[in-house]
C-alpha cells in the first residue's frame, strides 16, 4: 500500500518526468472477483507533453498467470543452480557460495570439513552398468543427508561428497564423523574413503583441502586392503638428466608449484621444512593462495608489489612477451625473498595457461643474488632442453595418485589431458586402450601401474616400460614405439617424475629389443 501511494504521488510524478523521458513502471496486487492478482501500472509522457501542459499517459494490465509462471521459472532456474539433479543433495556452486561468505565474515567461526570419496564406483560402472553405478551414488547420498540432516551435504563432482559443519563444536563434530565412518564399515567392505577436519577460521577451502588429504590416506588404505579394486600399474623411468634437474628444483628452492591460470589453481610439489608456507593446502585456489601470502608474510612496504606480480592478470600480460617474471621484496621477519613465475604452456594466443612457480630466500651479497638467479635461468633452460628430447614429462604425487604435467610440446590433444593434474591410472588406462593393441594394452598397464613402478623403484634408480602404437593411431600420436620413464624424486620417495620418449628410430635401428 505505502509503495502505491508514493508511486501515484502527484509531486514525485512530477519531479520524474522533469528531469527524464523514461517511463514509470510499478508492479503491484490488486483485489480482484475474490483474490489478489498481479497488475502492471505504466506512466508516459503523451505525444504533446509540455512542461506547460502535462499530459500523461497511464496503462495498467492484468500480468498474474505470466508474471506467476516467470516467477515459478525463475525459481526453478535457483533450484538448478544450487542443486544436484541427480542425488537432491546440494552443488558444487553452492559449496563455493557457502565458502565465499564465511570468506568474507569478520569472526572466525568453529568450521567442519567430512570429505568422502565413492568406493569402487569405477568397477560397478564398467561392469554393470552406469545405471547401478548411479543407484550406489543415490544410496549413498541419502545416507549421507539421513546422517547429516542438520549440516550441509554437497555432491561436488561424479563420486565425492562434502558435508560442512559451521558453528558446531569440535567434539560434537568429531563424534558424528567417526560415528559415520563407523557405520560405511559395518558390512565389512567400506563404502567410501573418509576424511574429516575440524578448524577455527574463515577459510572452508583450506579445511576441506586438508580433509581431501585425510581421504586420500583413507583411500590407500583401502586399495591396499582391496588390490582387485584398483589395476596395476608399471612403474617406469627415466634418464639421468631428468632425475637430477627435478632434484634440483625440489631441493634448491623452499617452494615448488604448478599453477593452472585458466582453472585459478595451484599443487605444490615441494616445500621445505622451513619454508613458511609449510602447513597450507597441498592444493587450492592460487588467486587466494597469492593474497593470502602477501597479507600474511609480505612486510607492508613490498606488499601491493608481490600482490600485483603474482596476480593472474599481470602474469597472462607479462608472460605473453617472456618466459619468466622475476619479484625480489622483503618479508614481515626481515628476510628477503625472490619469487619466480615461469610460463610452462600457453593457448593459440600466446598467452599462458600454465607455470611453475618457485621461491627462495635471498639473504645474501648482490653478486650471490645474481648467481642465484643465474642458476635459476639455467635450471629452467635445462628443462626447455630436455622437452625437446622427452614428449612429457610429468610429476606423479604417490599420496594422491594424480599426475602434474610439467610441460608437453609433441603430444596430441587427445594425450596431453592424460598427465595433466589427473588420476594417473585412470588416464593410463585410458591411454593403453585408445592407442595400443588389446593384446599389448593388459601388458602395458600391468608394468606400468603405481604399484609395480614404486615396488621396481624401491631397488633400483629408474624403470622403463616400451609400447607400440597401434597402426591407425600412429599418425595421430606422431609416433610408432613409445618408452614411458620412471624415476623417484626426492628423499621421502613420495614424488615419482615420469617422462615419455620417441624411440622409434632406436627400436627400428637396433631390432633387438623386445617389448
Amino acid at each position: 500500500m505505502d509503495a502505491y501511494l508514493r508511486f501515484t504521488n502527484v509531486e514525485t510524478i512530477k519531479a520524474h518526468f522533469e528531469h527524464s523521458e523514461e517511463c514509470l513502471r510499478m508492479r503491484y496486487r490488486r483485489w480482484t472477483n475474490g483474490s489478489f492478482r498481479w497488475v502492471s501500472m505504466e506512466l508516459l509522457k503523451a505525444s504533446d507533453y509540455t512542461p506547460e501542459n502535462q499530459t500523461l499517459m497511464l496503462y495498467i494490465q492484468d500480468i498474474h498467470d505470466t508474471y506467476i509462471r516467470e516467477f515459478e521459472e525463475q525459481k526453478e532456474m535457483e533450484y538448478l543452480c544450487r542443486i544436484d539433479t541427480l542425488t537432491g543433495l546440494k552443488n558444487l556452486y553452492s559449496y563455493r557460495s557457502m565458502c565465499d561468505m564465511v570468506t568474507n565474515e569478520s569472526s572466525p567461526r568453529p568450521i567442519g570439513v567430512l570429505f568422502a570419496d565413492l568406493n569402487g564406483l569405477k568397477v560397478v560402472n564398467d561392469t554393470l552398468g552406469h545405471d547401478k553405478g548411479n543407484e550406489l551414488i543415490c544410496g549413498f547420498s541419502a545416507m549421507l543427508a539421513e546422517q547429516f540432516n542438520r549440516y550441509e551435504p554437497f555432491r561436488i563432482s561424479g563420486d565425492e561428497f562434502l558435508v560442512v559443519s559451521i558453528d558446531d563444536e569440535e567434539d560434537v563434530f568429531l563424534e558424528n564423523a567417526t560415528a559415520f565412518k563407523k557405520l560405511l564399515n559395518e558390512e565389512g567392505f567400506p563404502r567410501a574413503a573418509v576424511g574429516f577436519v575440524w578448524r577455527s577460521g574463515n577459510d572452508i577451502a583450506s579445511v576441506t583441502a586438508e580433509a581431501e588429504t585425510r581421504m586420500y590416506e583413507d583411500k590407500q588404505r583401502f586399495y591396499e586392503a582391496h588390490p582387485e579394486y584398483k589395476h596395476s600399474v608399471v612403474e617406469q623411468t627415466y634418464h639421468d638428466e631428468m632425475s637430477s634437474l627435478v632434484s634440483i628444483l625440489t631441493d634448491s628452492y623452499e617452494v615448488l608449484l604448478i599453477a593452472d591460470l585458466d582453472r585459478d589453481s595451484y599443487h605444490i610439489v615441494k616445500q621445505n621444512e622451513t619454508s613458511i608456507s609449510v602447513g597450507e593446502p597441498v592444493s587450492g585456489v592460487y588467486s587466494r593462495r597469492n593474497d593470502h601470502f602477501c597479507n600474511d608474510a609480505v612486510s607492508e612496504d613490498f606488499r601491493e608489489l608481490r600482490r600485483k606480480v603474482g596476480s593472474i592478470s599481470n602474469l597472462k600480460k607479462q608472460l605473453r612477451r617472456e618466459n619468466h617474471v622475476i619479484c625480489d621484496y622483503r618479508l614481515k621477519n626481515g628476510q628477503w625473498r625472490e619469487s619466480a613465475f615461469w610460463k610452462t604452456a600457453s593457448d593459440s594466443l600466446g598467452f599462458p595457461t600454465k607455470i611453475i612457480y618457485y621461491s627462495q630466500n635471498i639473504d645474501q651479497s648482490m653478486t650471490e643474488r645474481l648467481r642465484a638467479r643465474r642458476k635459476a635461468e639455467k635450471d629452467m633452460d635445462l628443462m626447455a632442453r630436455l622437452n625437446e628430447a622427452y614428449r612429457s614429462i610429468s610429476v606423479i604425487d604417490v599420496r594422491t595418485e594424480r599426475a602434474h604435467l610439467y610441460r608437453n610440446l609433441t603430444l596430441p590433444d587427445s594425450m596431453t589431458w592424460l598427465l595433466d593434474d589427473a588420476p594417473y591410472e585412470e588416464n593410463l588406462e585410458h591411454f593403453a586402450r585408445e592407442f595400443l593393441a588389446k593384446e599389448d594394452a593388459d601388458k602395458f598397464l600391468e608394468k606400468a601401474c603405481l604399484l609395480t613402478v614404486r615396488k621396481e623403484l624401491n631397488h633400483k634408480r629408474e624403470y622403463g616400460v616400451y609400447c607400440l602404437i597401434r597402426p591407425e593411431r600412429q599418425a595421430e600420436a606422431g609416433i610408432k614405439y613409445e618408452k614411458f620413464s620412471f624415476s623417484f624424486s626426492g628423499k621421502d620417495n613420495q614424488t615419482i617424475v615420469l617422462a615419455t620418449r620417441d624411440i622409434t628410430e632406436m627400436i627400428e635401428w637396433g631390432q633387438g629389443i623386445v617389448l
